[in-house]
């Protein structure tokens, strides 16, 4: 898991530099995008990866009878509040966190329609994924989609409150280049 992280991220760090080298604009736009484009990638390993098509597991799931509907959770927090809502919480900070760097106005109306999707386009890959294999370990559950707007809603608080400190301290050292330059343009609300 670290060293798939170490190898998107390297990865990110690489396709983004050749972007700024091109386009040549503020550096840190593109150091925001290159650790966002990594953390998508991450995110999407954790939660849809592997796919298995045509294998030994689906046609053990097919001589149980499994259904689509059988992954489908429709009622949130049916059982309470599990590790693995804390876990798709924690899964969505970096996610609310970084939206600010990434657009330079970001409102926490934008953060939470961005979460929303976010979380939902998460839960109907599973979906998808799992209609296409014919079987699925996952579960497609509306807690996941609520707790990843929890956790972009907080990441979102936490860079605002950073922003917003940053620009009333009026850290700058006097170039359009510098990190805290970047961090004093960003629109927060």
């Amino acid at each position: 898991m670290l060293l798939d992280f170490i190898i998107i991220a390297v990865i990110s760090v690489i396709v983004w530099s050749i972007v700024y080298a091109v386009k040549g604009e503020n550096f840190w736009r593109y150091a925001a995008w290159a650790l966002f484009s990594a953390y998508l990638v991450c995110v999407a390993d954790i939660t849809i990866f592997p796919i298995h098509i045509n294998s030994s597991i689906q046609k053990a799931f097919e001589a149980q009878g499994w259904r689509i509907v059988d992954c489908i959770v429709l009622v949130p927090f049916r059982d309470g509040i599990s590790k693995d809502d804390i876990l798709n919480v924690i899964m969505a900070i970096p996610f609310g966190f970084l939206l600010p760097f990434v657009k330079k106005k970001t409102t926490w109306k934008t953060a939470l329609i961005a979460g929303l999707i976010f979380g939902t386009t998460i839960e109907l890959l599973q979906l998808l994924i799992a209609a296409i294999q014919g079987f699925s370990f996952r579960y497609t559950d509306v807690s996941d989609v609520i707790c990843n707007l929890v956790g972009t809603l907080i990441g979102w608080i936490i860079a605002a409150a950073l922003i917003l400190l940053v620009q009333k301290r009026k850290a700058t050292d006097g170039s359009e280049e510098s990190f805290y330059s970047y961090i004093a343009q960003r629109r927060v609300k």
